[in-house]
C-alpha cells in the first residue's frame, strides 16, 4: 500500500485529468447534467475509498479504468433514480387529491407493510423484492424465478390492488382480483 500523501496526490491528479471527460460519459448516459454530476462524485468516492493506485495517472490503463467506474457509476445513479420513481409511484397519494381533506388519511408504514404481506403471494414477494428490499427488475426477476415482464406486471397489479384496498374497496370479488382499468 502507497503511503497516504501519494494517494492523495493520485486522486488529485486524475479529477484534474479526468473530471471533465468522466462528467461527458456520465451525461451522455444520463442525458441529466445534475445526474451527471451525483455519477462523477460517486465515481471519485469509489476511487478514494479503493486500493487502486497506478504510477502515472496519464496512463492508458487508468484512463480506461476511471471511464469504467463513471459508466458503472452512472448506471448505478440511474437505477437508483428509477428506483426512487417506481417507490414514489407506488406511494402516490395525487390520486386521493380529489377526495376531501377529512377523508383523507395517510395510512402509516406498518399498516402498508401489512397490507403489502396480506396480498397473495406472488404479488407480495414482488413488492417486498422492489420496495422493501430495493432490488432492480432484473434482480427481482432472478430472485424469483420469474421474466422482467411478469415482475412488472405483478408490480402493476399489486399497486392495483393497494390503492383499492386503501380507498376501502375489495381487493377480490369472486375469488378473483379485481383490477381497475387504469390508475390515474
Amino acid at each position: 500500500m502507497h503511503d497516504k500523501r501519494a494517494r492523495i496526490k493520485f486522486i488529485e491528479t486524475c479529477y484534474k485529468l479526468y473530471e471533465q471527460r468522466m462528467y461527458q460519459v456520465a451525461v451522455r448516459i444520463l442525458r441529466d447534467s445534475g445526474m451527471a454530476e451525483d455519477a462523477v462524485q460517486e465515481a471519485f468516492l469509489k476511487l478514494m475509498k479503493s486500493d487502486i493506485y497506478f504510477a502515472n495517472a496519464a496512463s492508458d490503463d487508468c484512463k480506461r479504468y476511471l471511464i469504467t467506474v463513471i459508466k458503472h457509476a452512472s448506471i448505478t445513479v440511474y437505477n437508483k433514480r428509477q428506483k426512487e420513481r417506481e417507490i414514489m409511484y407506488l406511494c402516490d397519494k395525487d390520486d386521493l387529491a380529489e377526495e376531501p381533506a377529512a377523508v383523507q388519511e395517510d395510512p402509516d408504514i406498518e399498516q402498508i407493510r401489512e397490507l403489502i404481506f396480506d396480498l397473495p403471494p406472488k404479488y407480495s414477494m414482488v413488492v417486498k423484492c422492489l420496495a422493501l428490499d430495493n432490488l432492480s427488475v432484473k434482480e427481482t426477476a432472478r430472485e424469483l424465478g420469474i421474466t422482467e415482464t411478469n415482475v412488472r406486471k405483478r408490480f402493476e397489479r399489486s399497486k392495483t390492488m393497494l390503492k383499492s384496498i386503501l380507498e376501502g374497496g375489495k381487493m377480490y370479488e369472486k375469488g378473483r382480483p379485481v383490477y381497475e382499468s387504469r390508475i390515474s
